[in-house]
Order: structure tokens, then sequence, then C-alpha cells
């Protein structure tokens, strides 16, 4: 039931197929992914000492890396923590303690933000920055088999925004995931190899899961230059990679089609935008449609 097998059986039938892009250049095809994936699961089992159902922590604004540390995590039997880069260093450090995660890796420019946080959580063993020397060395190593796992095996602990006090960590199993990814294709979206999802919002929250889908269909997933949502970036990688779905915060939605180019601009790549995590004005939905076709998926997210 390891949901890292969905990246396996990918990268059997798709191994060419572009798997992770950024901005208009691929930067893996699904071969190289899971290469990647299988080395660094046995660099964090080996190297690293972790054991199985260890937690591992991600720190990152939206990077190439986050796809496959993900799947490392879960291929070598482990735990993943996405948590949400625009949090306060002591809200880092909560839920590091919380989690109880033993290594964390991190974007350069939340560094020291993540060191800061180490000092409340004391189990925390390892902080390691995405694309460093340090990070690379992860892969020279042997190539780990796939981990055997339980169904009710932890998957993803994810975490709340707090709003009703603390954040609270969901914890989603292998089974829960893969039947979220079975249910979004039977009742939200179709997806196929030539299908990409353009994360433009934060992967440590609702882009992040709806990659997962993707990537067991053996599409793109594309990471912006920016690392976030920015409308001209947003429509320029719309007119550039055909079939892009998207998730957004309905204020995105509402960003997006209040653009004052969005009538000249060239949307017909556009394939879906699923939205949550908020209420969506009748008026906006309205326009929205208007501007866009019908292509918009309401869905309730996997923290709710």
């Amino acid at each position: 039931m390891n949901f890292a097998g969905t990246l396996t059986r990918s990268a059997l039938t798709y191994a060419d197929n572009a798997a992770v892009s950024k901005g208009h250049s691929i930067v893996l095809n699904y071969a190289q992914l899971s290469n990647r994936v299988s080395k660094l699961a046995y660099s964090l089992r080996y190297s690293l000492a972790l054991k199985k159902s260890d937690r591992v922590a991600l720190i990152m604004k939206n990077c190439p890396e986050i796809i496959e540390t993900i799947y490392a995590v879960w291929h070598a039997g482990l735990s993943v923590v996405p948590i949400n880069a625009k949090l306060h260093p002591r809200e880092f450090g909560y839920i590091l303690e919380d989690s109880g995660a033993k290594v964390c890796f991190a974007t350069g420019e939340l560094m020291d933000s993540v060191t800061d946080a180490k000092t409340d959580a004391p189990l925390l063993d390892h902080i390691i920055e995405v694309g460093s020397s340090s990070y690379e060395k992860l892969f020279d190593g042997s190539a780990m088999p796939l981990e055997d796992l339980a169904p009710t095996d932890l998957a993803w602990l994810f975490y709340t925004s707090g709003t009703t006090g603390r954040p609270k960590g969901a914890m989603l199993s292998h089974r829960n995931i893969h039947s979220m990814t079975m249910n979004y294709l039977a009742d939200v979206d179709t997806i196929d190899p030539n299908d990409c999802i353009i994360h433009a919002a934060p992967m440590s929250h609702g882009s992040g899961l709806y990659a997962l889908p993707h990537i067991a269909r053996g599409a793109n997933n594309i990471i912006p230059e920016s690392g976030g949502f920015d409308v001209a970036e947003t429509l320029d990688l719309i007119q550039f990679w055909p079939q892009s779905t998207f998730f957004f915060a309905p204020t995105m939605v509402t960003r997006l089609i209040n653009a004052p180019n969005i009538n000249q601009s060239d949307i017909s790549n556009l394939k879906t935008i699923v939205y949550g995590g908020a209420p969506m004005y009748l008026n906006d939905t309205l326009k929205a449609l208007e501007i866009l076709g019908p292509k918009l998926v309401q869905i309730y997210g996997q923290g709710e």
C-alpha cells in the first residue's frame, strides 16, 4: 500500500515523460525522478539513520525538490510533515516539536528561521538545505527498494492553520491518499500523460496534494519561476503548457479574472481550476464562469 509505488509505476510506463518542470524548462523526467527518489530514500534510512514511520518535515517555498523529497520519504517508509513556509519561526518550532520530526528539509531563504525554530524541537537531529552540496550528497549512494507498508501507516501529517487554537495534525494514512487520488480521478477530473498541474499555490497544502493524482497518471508538475502566484506569470504559463490544472484559493481565482489583460490573454490551454479553503462570492463565481468557462471544481481539503 506504499503510495510511492504510484511513482514507480509511472516511471516504468512513462519513463521519458516530463515529471517536474520549472517555468518553461523540464527539470526531471519520470525515470530520473524515480531514480532520485529511491536514492534519497536510501540515505534517509541508512545515512541519516531514520527508522520506519519516523517523521520528516519540509519547510520550503515551492521548488522542484519538494516532489522528490515527499516521495522519497514515503518510499523509505517514513511520514512526511509539510509545513506552511509563511509561518513564524515559533510556529515552525511548535509543529516540529508536536510532530516529533527528526529531519527537516528547507529552502535556503528559510534556513535561519528553521535553525531558530530548532530550539523548540529537541528531537530534530538534521536540518538540510535543499539544493546544497550536503543535499546532493544524499543522492550518491545506493537505490532503496520500495518499503512495504500497511494501509493504515501514516503518510502525511497535515497541519491545519490553527484558526481555532493551536494547529492540529490531521493524520492521513497511505489508504487515505490512495482513496483521495482515486476519487479525484473518478469525481473531480480525468488526467492523462499530456496534462500538467501548475503549482502556484503552496505545495505544503492543497497544490501538493493534487500533485499526487497527476504523478499517478504520468503528468507534468510545473513550478513557477517565482515559486508562487503572480497573475502575469500564471497567464504566461497557461499559454505555454497545454492542458493545465491549478489548485487556487478563491482570492487567487478573483485576482486572475480581474487581471487587466485577462480578456486579451490566450487561456485556451486552461483545463481545470480546483478551488477551496474559503468561500467564493457568488458574483466572482459567475464572472469566473463567464471568463474561464465551466472549468471550476470546488472541493474540501484533506485537513478539513
